[in-house]
């Protein structure tokens, strides 16, 4: 069940780079902050919800992504596939590995806290094919 809930997740994650284009994607920010002892990385943590109908764009990172669900509810694949994302599910992204692709499918928003670990001054979510 818990790898079925990181797959879920990851694809959700994915799509997340183009996902604020559909206008059902509000990523709010909330801390920038150094890493201690790196000039080259930085922690940022943000709000993330997914109004129904709203697709989160396959994507990475420049860096890891730790993500927690706050609301939870179904996303549905680019197959027609219903994942159910619980509240309190923990998914973490490293470096380069590719996520999102998924879609709200029920009438409540999804809502997630990330922590993203990247390295400063590069675009936070890179799309992918």
């Amino acid at each position: 069940m818990r790898r079925v809930g990181i797959a879920i997740v990851g694809l959700l994650l994915l799509s997340s780079g183009n996902a604020l284009a559909d206008g059902k994607i509000k990523r709010t920010e909330l801390s920038r902050t150094k890493v201690p002892g790196s000039a080259t990385h930085e922690v940022i943590v943000a709000r993330l919800e997914i109004q129904p109908g709203g697709t989160v764009p396959r994507h990475t990172h420049h860096g890891d992504e730790h993500l927690i669900i706050i609301k939870g509810g179904p996303m549905k694949t680019g197959s027609g596939k219903v994942i159910e994302f619980a509240e309190g599910m923990a998914v973490y992204f490293p470096e380069g590995k590719i996520h999102g692709g998924l879609t709200a499918a029920g009438d409540q928003s999804v809502i997630a806290y990330t922590t993203h670990i990247v390295e400063k001054g590069k675009p936070l979510n890179v799309p992918a094919d």
